[in-house]
């Protein structure tokens, strides 16, 4: 955890003069406005070569929020459920940060087929298109691709 808390952290890379916020736009949009030299680029690799291969398919996520009149409900931060549950995964946020109160929040993850890709599929045929989307990559200049565990999309901009 940051010194200060996440909110500070980004309020202050977000006033640097440097960063440029661009809201209800995507990448192809904002590269036409923003010069840059070089593009980390962390959204879906399918998306940034317009699906030439194909879509590749991604899990997504509905997240359902409680607040409980309880100092606190679970043992540790984050528990899995993998097997037998509508939801995967029940994050108490008072864990990680250290909070003291009365109430207490959890969010419960449910895994959907539609929404904002958050996991890869892994297939085999699946991981080939890939394949395909990762020799453009190796070839395109400029860009970096941060393909992994990013939840969304979001382009950082290097001039």
């Amino acid at each position: 955890m940051p010194l200060h808390g996440f909110t500070r952290m980004f309020e202050r890379m977000l006033s640097h003069p440097n960063i440029n916020v661009l809201l209800n736009c995507n990448w192809l949009q904002a590269r036409e406005w923003i010069p840059h030299r070089e593009v980390i680029y962390t959204g879906p690799i399918d998306e940034f070569f317009h699906f030439q291969f194909g879509r590749l398919p991604y899990r997504s996520l509905e997240f359902r929020f409680e607040t409980l009149h309880a100092a606190q409900i679970q043992p540790v931060a984050v528990v899995n459920y993998p097997n037998d549950y509508e939801y995967t995964r029940v994050t108490e946020f008072k864990h990680l940060t250290g909070q003291v109160h009365s109430e207490t929040t959890r969010v419960y993850e449910y895994p959907r087929g539609i929404g904002e890709p958050y996991y890869p599929i892994p297939r085999p045929e699946n991981a080939a298109v890939y394949q395909q989307y990762k020799g453009l990559a190796a070839v395109t200049p400029g860009v970096h691709f941060a393909v992994g565990s990013q939840p969304t999309s979001t382009t950082t901009w290097i001039k």
